[in-house]
């Protein structure tokens, strides 16, 4: 019979393991009740026939999405369940026709219809039902599925404090009569020319979930000693303070002797990264899937789903790089029978049906994401700014003409006032 130590050294072993799965499920129901019982609302946004606004407009539509509250208290967080807030931005292409949609809790529904119509006047504006409950779901256990599904998660290349190219460095944050339309160069244009060339049976989705940012990096202090829970502003100032030191000339006793000036594209990217810092910024998750009636699957749409991005990307500057893309094992040993790709197509699904990133599917099957990321999902997630934000989801103006991308054609206006009674 084991000794009375033994069972106290396994005690001793044991009960904080089982603290903290106990701990993790425990967080895990309460947040899964409380997401359970909010109303999710789906704003479709049709921009009008014209949009003589650069994406600076939609950059303040995006500030009434940086919602923080809610989670102030331990009490709000482990015993309520209360998740910091969170949308999701959706560009979809159902067999070629695009829609602009903000996904949002109900009590935001209000705040952000008032907002869009404040910068865009002539928008519309409409609850909608969720287009992705008209497709027929995905089992990972059966070959038989009515949809045939591939996707993956875009995200960024290289440190998140490095910033993307944002419209301001296409050149548009300039007042459009100032430019000539022809000229305009709109980074989200190539998205939805190419999102627009899809054909019947065939859809593509993509989205950016958000929330306000979190206080989760690390940073050195003064004396160098690391420093966690920080803001991102807080991130980008090291990483200028970096640069700053890289530009020092040192002898082999570390004194100064000299700088180097900066290049232009170095001085570019800098003055990018200070004036995102100086943005709200918003924790970020993105996916693109590829959905189609069983049977229409076009391998050949795959290049072009995972380039739709890239044109915001730059050697200098930040880019998105696909990850966790369904079925993209190196060696074909690695999913002999296809099961793991399957389960890959399937969470991929039910998680952009869910909008479910910041905190996890709420499926039975994935219980174990809790024990491992209890507040987090598996994938990675990473810091846009709204400037970037507003770069990659904006109304564009008329350099967008893809025929299948629908306007308001004509203007509201309230009836005459000596109309007969």
């Amino acid at each position: 019979m084991p000794s009375a130590f033994t069972n106290l050294v396994i005690l001793i072993i044991v009960a904080p393991i089982l603290a903290v799965v106990a701990w993790h499920l425990w967080l895990s129901y309460i947040q899964s009740v409380f997401l359970g019982n909010i109303k999710w609302v789906l704003l479709e946004i049709k921009p009008p026939k014209d949009v003589f606004k650069s994406p600076l407009a939609m950059e303040l539509v995006l500030g009434a999405l940086f919602q923080a509250g809610g989670t102030s208290t331990w009490f709000d967080r482990y015993w309520k369940g209360q998740v910091r807030n969170f949308f999701s931005l959706e560009i979809v292409s159902t067999e070629g026709s695009i829609r602009f949609y903000i996904r949002t809790s109900n009590k935001f529904q209000k705040l952000i219809e008032s907002q869009i119509y404040a910068q865009y006047p002539q928008a519309e504006v409409r609850e909608v039902e969720d287009y992705t409950t008209k497709m027929p779901s995905f089992d990972k256990d059966s070959k038989d599925n009515a949809v045939e599904v591939w996707g993956f998660n875009p995200t960024l290349a290289k440190d998140e404090v490095y910033p993307i190219k944002t419209y301001i460095d296409f050149g548009l944050d300039k007042a459009v009569g100032s430019l000539a339309e022809e000229e305009r160069i709109d980074p989200i244009t190539p998205t939805l020319e190419f999102m627009g060339s899809i054909g019947a049976h065939e859809h593509i989705w993509l989205q950016f979930i958000v929330r306000a940012a979190t206080k989760r990096f690390t940073v050195k202090n003064s004396k160098g000693i690391e420093e966690k829970a920080k803001e991102w502003f807080e991130k980008s100032k090291e990483i200028i303070q970096k640069f700053n030191e890289s530009l020092v000339e040192k002898d082999d006793e570390g004194k100064k002797i000299g700088s180097r000036r900066a290049t232009k594209g170095e001085l570019g990217v800098i003055e990018s990264i200070e004036r995102n810092a100086n943005k709200l910024g918003f924790d970020s998750g993105a996916r693109a899937v590829y959905v189609t009636d069983k049977g229409h699957f076009d391998a050949n749409r795959i290049p072009g789903i995972l380039g739709m991005l890239r044109q915001y990307g730059a050697n200098d500057y930040n880019s998105f790089k696909p990850s966790n893309v369904t079925g993209g094992h190196d060696f074909p040993w690695q999913d002999l029978v296809g099961k793991k790709t399957l389960k890959q197509k399937d969470e991929m699904y039910g998680d952009y049906k869910a909008r479910s990133f910041f905190y996890g599917s709420f499926y039975f099957d994935k219980i174990h994401k809790y024990f491992t990321h209890p507040n987090e999902s598996s994938e990675k997630q990473f810091i846009l700014s709204a400037e970037e934000l507003a770069t990659v989801f904006h109304l564009p103006g008329r350099v967008a003409e893809t025929p299948s991308f629908e306007r308001i054609e004509s203007k509201k206006g309230e009836a005459p006032g000596n109309l007969p009674i």
